[in-house]
C-alpha cells in the first residue's frame, strides 16, 4: 500500500510540473535551444561546425569555401541539397563572386555590401546575425553565405519549387466557367487570385503555423469590402494555432472554425480560384495554405454551399432553376429515405393503397426489418463510393458498375433486400451528388442516418422532430460572426436576391451586407 501511495504521489508531482511547463511561453520555432538567440560566429569553420551539430549529416547539408574578389575575401556557402536550386546559386552567386573584381581594398562590411548590391543578382537577399534565422532559412531551401572574419551572413532566396501543371478542377466541374484549379504551390495559387483581381485593395498577409511543418498560410481580403472584425478574428485564430503539423486546408479550417463539433462546415472549401475571387468581392476573406490545392472562404451562410460559378454566367432564369434543383436534391438526400421508412413501418394509412400493396409484395421474404434493411443498403452505397474513389480511373468505374448492377440485382433476387429500398437509397445517393460543394455531401449523409434512426424509432413524428432539431441547430450556428442562415434568419430582403434564386445583374448592384456580430 505504501508503494502504491508513493507511486501515486510521483505521478501527481509529474502532472503538476507538466502543467507548470505548459503555462510558460513556448518558443516560436521548433529549433534546438543552442540555435535560439545564438549569434553568428566570426569564422566560417565555426559556423559550419555549428550547423553540423544542429542539422547533422542526414539532411544533405552542403558546404563550400571559396576565395572571391581576387582573394580579398573568403566566403562559405551552405545549403541543403534537394530543396535548393543549385544552378541558380552557381550561376548567380558563386560564379559572379569568383570572377568579380574590386578597385581598392575595403573593409569586410564594405565587401558584404558590395556583394549584395553588385555581384549577387538575386533580389530576395537579406542580412542576418542570428543563427536561428540561418537554420530556419536552410530548412526552407535558401542558401546562406558566410564571410570570414564577419559575424553577419547573407540569406539568399534559392528555394527549388517543383510543382505540377494547372489542371481542370476534379470536384467542382462547371460548364461555362473557367477551367483552372489550385495546385499545391502557394505562390501559384496567389497569382491566380491576383490575376483575377489586379487591384491594390487586395491585401495578403502571411503566417507560419505548425511547430514541425512550418506551413505557410496566406490570409486574403479586400480593404473596404471585407468586415474588419471578421478579418481580425481570422488573424487571431490563425496566430493561436498550436499544433505540430498542419496537413492542409481542411485541418487548418477545423482549427479555426466556429463549433468544430457540428457536422455543417462554417466555411466554403474550393479548388476553384474564380469562386475564391468572387468570395473576396462579396466581402469574405480567403485562406490559402501551402501543400494544399484547396482554399477556404468565410464567413459564409448555409445557402452559399448551393451556389456555383455557372450561376453567374448563365441567364438569371436558368441559374435560378438550377439552384432550386440543388436545394431539392439536398432535401431528397436527407429526407426521402426516412420518410419512406416512416410510411412503411408506422404511418401506413398515409401511403396510397396501390403503392402500399406494391411495397408489401416487394418485401415478401425479406428477413430484415425495414430500418435495418435501409441502414445496410445506405451504408453499402457509402462503401461502394469510397471504394470507387480510392481506385484510379476505369477500375473505380468498374467497381461502381459491378456493385450497382451485379450486387444490387443479386440482392433483390436472393430476397435480402426489396426493390423499393434500392430505389429509395439510390435516389438519396444520386441527390447528394447534385450538391455543389463536396464539403456538404458527407454532412448530408450523416443527417440521413440520423433521420433514418428517428424514423425507425418514432415514425413520421421522429422525422418531423429531427428536422426541427436540425433547423434549430442551423439557426444557432455562426460563421465568424455571421448567422449561418442569413439572410433567411434574420431576414434581409437585399440578401434574398442571391440566395434561393439569382436575380438579374441589373438588380444585383449592391453587395450583400453581412450581419457581423463579432
Amino acid at each position: 500500500m505504501k508503494i502504491y501511495t508513493k507511486y501515486a504521489k510521483n505521478i501527481a508531482n509529474k502532472k503538476h510540473k507538466s502543467k507548470k511547463n505548459d503555462n510558460k511561453e513556448k518558443p516560436s520555432t521548433h529549433l534546438p535551444s543552442q540555435a535560439q538567440k545564438r549569434n553568428i560566429f566570426a569564422t566560417i569553420d565555426e559556423n559550419f561546425g555549428f550547423l553540423h551539430s544542429i542539422l547533422g549529416d542526414g539532411l544533405g547539408l552542403v558546404e563550400g569555401k571559396y576565395d572571391v574578389l581576387e582573394g580579398q575575401a573568403q566566403v562559405g556557402v551552405a545549403y541543403i541539397e534537394g530543396i535548393t536550386d543549385i544552378k541558380l546559386i552557381s550561376s548567380q552567386v558563386i560564379e559572379p563572386l569568383l570572377k568579380g573584381k574590386i578597385d581598392a581594398k575595403i573593409g569586410f562590411d564594405g565587401i558584404l555590401l558590395l556583394m549584395q548590391s553588385k555581384f549577387i543578382s538575386i533580389p530576395n537577399t537579406k542580412r542576418t546575425d542570428q543563427m536561428e534565422q540561418v537554420v530556419d532559412s536552410l530548412l526552407n531551401g535558401n542558401t546562406v553565405l558566410f564571410i570570414d572574419h564577419l559575424d553577419t551572413a547573407l540569406i539568399i532566396g534559392s528555394r527549388k519549387v517543383e510543382k505540377r501543371a494547372i489542371e481542370k478542377p476534379e470536384n467542382e466541374v462547371t460548364v461555362f466557367a473557367s477551367k483552372d484549379s489550385f495546385i499545391e504551390d502557394l505562390e501559384t495559387n496567389c497569382s491566380m487570385i491576383i490575376r483575377r483581381l489586379p487591384t491594390p485593395d487586395l491585401h495578403i498577409e502571411t503566417f507560419t503555423v505548425g511547430v514541425l511543418s512550418h506551413t505557410k498560410v496566406k490570409l486574403l481580403w479586400f480593404e473596404g469590402t471585407a468586415n474588419t472584425k471578421a478579418v481580425e478574428e481570422a488573424r487571431r485564430r490563425i496566430k493561436s494555432i498550436d499544433i505540430d503539423t498542419v496537413y492542409g486546408i481542411g485541418a487548418l479550417a477545423e482549427l479555426i472554425e466556429d463549433a468544430p463539433w457540428s457536422v455543417f462546415p462554417k466555411y466554403r472549401q474550393s479548388q476553384r480560384p474564380d469562386i475564391i475571387a468572387k468570395s473576396l468581392i462579396d466581402g469574405q476573406f480567403a485562406i490559402l495554405c501551402s501543400n494544399s490545392p484547396f482554399a477556404l472562404a468565410a464567413p459564409i451562410s448555409f445557402w452559399d454551399h448551393f451556389k456555383t460559378m455557372d450561376d453567374y454566367v448563365e441567364r438569371s432564369l436558368v441559374s435560378s432553376f438550377l439552384r432550386m434543383a440543388r436545394f431539392i436534391a439536398f432535401i431528397l438526400s436527407i429526407q426521402i429515405a426516412p420518410v419512406y421508412l416512416a410510411f412503411v413501418a408506422y404511418n401506413h394509412s398515409i401511403v396510397p393503397p396501390p403503392l402500399a400493396l406494391n411495397i408489401a409484395n416487394g418485401r415478401e421474404g425479406v428477413p430484415f426489418p425495414s430500418v435495418v434493411e435501409l441502414l445496410i443498403l445506405t451504408f453499402a452505397i457509402t462503401l461502394i463510393r469510397e471504394a470507387s474513389m480510392r481506385v484510379s480511373g476505369s477500375v473505380g468505374f468498374f467497381i461502381g458498375v459491378l456493385s450497382a448492377i451485379v450486387i444490387g440485382t443479386a440482392a433483390v433476387d436472393a430476397g435480402y433486400v426489396s426493390a423499393s429500398v434500392i430505389i429509395v437509397a439510390a435516389i438519396a445517393a444520386i441527390s447528394s451528388f447534385a450538391i455543389s460543394t463536396t464539403t456538404l455531401i458527407y454532412p448530408a449523409r450523416l443527417i440521413n442516418y440520423f433521420l433514418i434512426l428517428l424514423a425507425g424509432a418514432f415514425g413520421l413524428f421522429g422525422v418531423i422532430n429531427g428536422t426541427v432539431i436540425i433547423f434549430w441547430h442551423l439557426a444557432a450556428l455562426e460563421s465568424f460572426g455571421v448567422p449561418y442562415l442569413y439572410p433567411f434568419v434574420p431576414f434581409d430582403l437585399e440578401g434574398m436576391k442571391d440566395t434561393f434564386i439569382r436575380a438579374p445583374y441589373s438588380v444585383l448592384k449592391k453587395r450583400c451586407k453581412k450581419l457581423i456580430r463579432c
